[in-house]
């Protein structure tokens, strides 16, 4: 299996807020047919993010004092990601593929399948963003884009059903886009103060022996990204290390 990540980003700098940069090579997820049941492979990018300023730090403090939760450095509004993808159907006749899109905050990442107690009895929650099925023809290929705004949205579900502990349907199935504020550790606070998603989980479902090439967009509004992108040096990144997310057991009735 194969997993690699090609990223686009544009770069907020004084010259030009709108600066594309490339990072080039393939970028591919592959999965074997599979005619009994969908295969899935899942590649994972993390957004290549510089050290918090003390001046940032400083601000952050002030805006947790004030809100009453800890805040993450990287919140919504910071960034406008999108993900570009093609998917190509390597066999001769028509299959079934879905894109999904996980991932993480600087607290917690987000795997569906942990809410799935039973499985005779509990339905999969949805994806973050992504997941609707489509028809790859034979041989031939299919390209769609998940929107800043689908993304912006997976950023405050992912906080709400974390540290705001809302089921998942719940949270996915509504459009909280339009609401002023979002719950989190037992208080609520503004959209933008919600932590921005940093990781990327990828994931293509096919029957079918087909690959997904994809791009992530990023527009960094506050100076954030490092201008080398994945071939930044590690010592002038954050290592981000998102929790992988355990919902905590049902109350004992």
């Amino acid at each position: 299996m194969r997993r690699f990540a090609l990223v686009l980003v544009t770069v907020a700098a004084a010259a030009c807020a709108s600066d594309p940069q490339y990072i080039p090579g393939p970028a591919v997820v592959e999965v074997a047919a599979d005619p009994m049941a969908p295969t899935t492979a899942t590649t994972t990018v993390m957004l290549p993010i510089k050290p918090e300023t003390m001046a940032d730090a400083t601000e952050r403090a002030a805006r947790e004092a004030t809100l009453g939760v800890e805040l993450a450095y990287v919140r919504v509004g910071d960034l406008d990601v999108s993900v570009e993808w093609l998917v190509k159907n390597l066999t001769a006749s028509d299959a079934r593929a879905t894109v999904k899109v996980d991932g993480g905050n600087q607290f917690f990442y987000y795997v569906p399948t942990n809410f799935v107690v039973d499985p005779d009895e509990d339905a999969l929650p949805p994806s973050l963003a992504g997941g609707i099925p489509m028809t790859v023809p034979g041989n031939g290929s299919i390209t769609g884009v998940i929107r800043e705004d689908a993304l912006r949205e997976a950023s405050i579900d992912l906080e709400a059903i974390t540290r705001g502990l809302v089921n998942p349907f719940a949270a996915l199935l509504n459009v909280n886009e339009d609401d002023p504020t979002i719950p989190v550790a037992a208080v609520t606070i503004p959209q933008d103060a919600a932590a921005q998603m940093i990781r990327y989980d990828i994931t293509l479902e096919s029957t079918a022996h087909m690959v997904l090439e994809y791009t992530i967009r990023v527009r960094d509004h506050r100076g954030i990204v490092h201008r080398e992108l994945l071939a930044a040096p590690v010592e002038e990144l954050v290592e981000f290390m998102p929790a992988e997310y355990i919902p905590p057991p049902p109350p004992v009735m």
